[in-house]
């Protein structure tokens, strides 16, 4: 299957500042836009199946005689893999563990209806094709873990569900040691060892993660005491999320220092109770998700202090944040959403896309919904040949005071902003950057002003039901319709969040109206 989505990639732009003086921004890298497609590995040799219900731990795997758990065949050597030959020496020969198994790389597991155990692989690597695990069709497998540590490569996971809590043990599952020894227990860990080597290449596709199916009646503690991770990746390279669900977790996804080359195309995640997705690598391209329902915590633990639909930030050599460069980051075509529909009394004071302690280089922002009610709706502190482009962001209560603004500031210590622009945005409160900084300008936004709620109905076909498509009137045709300005070789002044061609000048804002 291939989920086809255009990448940005910049070269010069030609505007103005706000003294009409014309500019050529420059230094922003040789780029252009090309095609992003998923590649699904190919089934190359022999499926196993494996079947909770009907199968025994004896079988042969076939699909008249399968085995019983996908747990059972993992651990009992049934599967041919790979490891290095000496421990911290990542460049050492790959030698074969379980050579006589009847499970080999290019070969897949396919599961059907049931639970299948926690999973948890140390050193589990595949050289020249891919080990693919997968849902049969109409079925519905589940784990309560899937870990993999130390030195991983070419694993394919699809049509599956990770609950935590199916977890069959004595103990609870947000208690027991099997699935918490570490890292909150989330329920899918990827995770370098450098004693072991290097993990890289894992796909996942249409992979629901959740602590569990229904939090509907818990509390602020039990959100705190009970909800678990969906996605962490620490020193992981090369993977991809697509077309999956990540929903009543605490953090939606974490990719951690290290995990560069990370992909999350058209996914969801669904009531977090810490960020929505923290992405602290380079080279990663987040298109197409929806990040919708904050739910607020109350704890003393600084990480639960705010709560963000996208958070990053960099970190120097000692590993401290805000002493490195985070490269090659590109936000677009998603929606971010404190309240779901229907509304939340839990709801968190989301910020929307926050990056505070950079420096963030060659990140592109653009065509993203953000509907919260807090003051940081976009914040870059520290970008450096940057752009944000035809975002709307906009205020998702009434009543109180906050309302979202974009902002570019400088870095907190290391200097100023530099090389960016601010352009085609539709936001509710105010835009800015400081008069510090080097090279930035916007152009072309329009504010809507942070005490004018009800105008909001005149602008968006409905945004209590997140259908932010602009309405034309007397007021967006003065306002926002052919109101903005077209930027060459970039996305968002071709294509609109829903794919809608921009023809002429772009409207402000996610959505073109005509």
């Amino acid at each position: 299957m291939n989920c086809k989505v255009l990448s940005l990639l910049s070269v010069f732009l030609l505007f103005s500042c706000a003294k009409k003086e014309l500019f050529i921004q420059e230094d922003l890298g040789s780029q252009t836009i090309e095609n992003y497609s998923f590649e699904e590995p190919k089934v190359v040799g022999g499926s196993f199946y494996i079947d909770p219900v009907l199968g025994l731990d004896e079988g042969d795997g076939s699909k008249e005689n399968p085995w019983k758990t996908l747990k059972h065949v993992l651990e009992s050597g049934k599967v041919q893999y790979y490891k290095h030959s000496e421990n911290y020496n990542p460049d050492s020969d790959l030698i074969l563990v379980n050579e006589n198994a009847p499970v080999k790389e290019g070969d897949e597991l396919v599961l059907m209806s049931g639970y299948h155990g926690n999973i948890a692989l140390n050193n589990f690597m595949f050289k020249d094709e891919w080990l693919t695990i997968r849902g049969e069709n109409g079925q519905k497998p589940v784990l309560s873990q899937f870990k993999l540590t130390g030195a991983f490569k070419n694993i394919y996971l699809k049509d599956l569900r990770v609950i935590k809590s199916s977890y069959d043990g004595n103990d609870n599952y947000w208690e027991t040691e099997v699935l918490n020894s570490s890292n909150r227990g989330s329920m899918i860990h990827l995770e370098s060892i450098n004693f072991h080597g290097k993990g890289s290449y894992v796909k996942f596709n249409n992979v629901h993660a959740s602590t569990t199916e229904n939090t509907n009646g818990w509390s602020a503690k039990e959100w705190l005491d009970k909800s678990a991770s969906g996605f962490n990746l620490r020193a992981v390279e090369h993977v991809e999320i697509i077309n999956s669900k990540i929903e009543n977790v605490a953090m939606g996804i974490s990719v951690d220092y290290g995990s560069d080359n990370f992909s999350v195309i058209n996914s969801e995640v669904l009531l977090f109770s810490h960020d929505g997705m923290r992405l602290c690598s380079n080279n990663i391209k987040c298109y197409d998700n929806k990040i919708i329902g904050c739910i607020y915590v109350d704890s003393e633990l600084p990480e639960y202090r705010h709560h963000d639909g996208i958070q990053s930030y960099a970190r120097g050599d000692n590993n401290n944040p805000g002493q490195g460069t985070l490269e090659n980051v590109f936000i677009k075509n998603n929606l971010i959403a404190m309240i779901p529909k229907g509304s939340n009394n839990l709801h968190g004071n989301l910020q929307g896309i926050g990056c505070f302690d950079g420096f963030f280089k060659n990140w592109i922002i653009e065509n993203n919904v953000v509907l919260t009610d807090n003051y940081h709706g976009i914040a870059m502190y520290g970008m450096l040949d940057g752009k944000i482009l035809n975002n709307t962001v906009i205020d998702q209560l009434d009543g109180n005071d906050k309302s979202p603004w974009i902002v570019i500031k400088n870095h907190k210590t290391r200097g100023p902003s530099q090389n960016s622009i601010i352009a085609n945005n539709l936001v509710s409160r105010s835009l800015s950057y400081d008069q510090e900084s080097l090279n930035v300008f916007e152009e072309n936004n329009y504010i809507i002003g942070r005490d004018k709620f009800d105008l909001l109905s005149e602008i968006f076909e409905n945004t209590e039901d997140f259908n932010m498509n602009v309405k034309v009137n007397d007021f967006t045709r003065k306002h926002i319709i052919d109101k903005g300005k077209t930027l060459e070789n970039v996305y968002s002044s071709i294509w609109d969040i829903n794919g809608k061609n921009r023809e002429g000048a772009p409207d402000i804002g996610a959505y073109e109206a005509k």
